[in-house]
């Protein structure tokens, strides 16, 4: 089986990729040219890659039989200050466009990754939703399944410094101090090694799937507030934060509650998370203690 994955580049396709090779599968990464690699430098060269913006996409599925897409690329909008063009080239145009081509040309499933917030809360979660429904209108009038997987508060090694979790183990390990809301909304965390395990479980149920819509939640089921997974933090790191809780107002239809329900995965995929919060963290600090040396 040959997969077409995109954001092999970014946090959890880097986690995702080596899983995969692992299991045989044929692997096709598509990037931009001047994306950084340093997370899969080692394994680049054992895969098939091309350059979104030095090709046009439909040579890739007229080079390859693309059995399987596997949709992880994104842009959130913190690093272009909420470019509208460019978000809406990655988080609607890009994937909008392998499932068409995948739809011409025979590819037999799509598999998203979507996010649990809604539509009013940022505007990347606007576009995420508005794939929804032209993948809902795909899988309703083609022959391709699609499987959406929805992420809680994915979190790990090799994670972006930008996100809410990397930057506090930093600030931490370096003594900085954070300015944060009160932290009361109350998070999903789960481990990226877990969220991996659910992907490779898709992959191996692939022929189980009897409608052409459908959707996995992935988390742990268990939501707690910033403010006790930072306590969780500083005692795996054995070092107080400098946060001031409250020195950030919380962002317009800030959402105050979110966890997964993880019913269906364990029904279908027999799948749940292995990873306790504390391990999961003690991970991720031994790889940034590393890195920070």
């Amino acid at each position: 089986m040959n997969i077409l994955l995109t954001g092999a580049t970014g946090f959890l396709g880097s986690h995702l990729l080596p899983e995969v090779i692992k299991r045989g599968y044929g692997v096709i990464i598509l990037k931009r040219s001047f994306s950084d690699v340093w997370r899969i430098k080692d394994i680049i060269l054992q895969v098939k890659s091309y350059d979104i913006d030095n090709v046009e996409l439909e040579k890739i599925f007229q080079e390859n039989k693309v059995d399987v897409i596997l949709h992880l690329a994104t842009d959130y909008g913190r690093k272009n200050n909420n470019d509208v063009v460019q978000m809406l080239k990655v988080n609607l145009e890009l994937p909008a466009r392998l499932l068409d081509l995948g739809v011409k040309y025979g590819s037999s499933y799509f598999i998203n990754a979507h996010t649990s917030t809604n539509s009013e809360y940022t505007l990347y979660s606007a576009m995420k939703n508005a794939f929804i429904d032209i993948a809902r209108f795909f899988a309703s009038n083609y022959e391709i399944k699609f499987i959406n997987i929805v992420l809680e508060y994915m979190y790990g090694e090799m994670d972006d410094s930008t996100k809410f979790i990397p930057f506090v183990i930093e600030s931490i390990l370096k003594g900085k101090e954070i300015k944060a809301t009160e932290g009361e909304q109350k998070r999903d965390f789960i481990y990226v090694g877990d969220v991996v395990d659910a992907y490779i479980k898709v992959l191996e149920n692939l022929g189980n799937f009897d409608n052409n819509f459908v959707e996995f939640q992935v988390g742990t089921g268990k939501s707690m507030p910033l403010k006790e997974f930072v306590d969780v933090v500083e005692k795996v790191v054995n070092k107080k934060a400098k946060i001031v809780w409250g020195a950030l107002p919380y962002r317009k239809n800030e959402i105050f509650d979110s966890k997964a329900n993880i019913t269906f995965a364990k029904e279908l995929l027999g799948w749940e998370p292995k990873t306790s919060l504390e391990d999961g963290i003690r991970k991720t600090i031994e790889w940034y203690k590393k890195v920070l040396k």
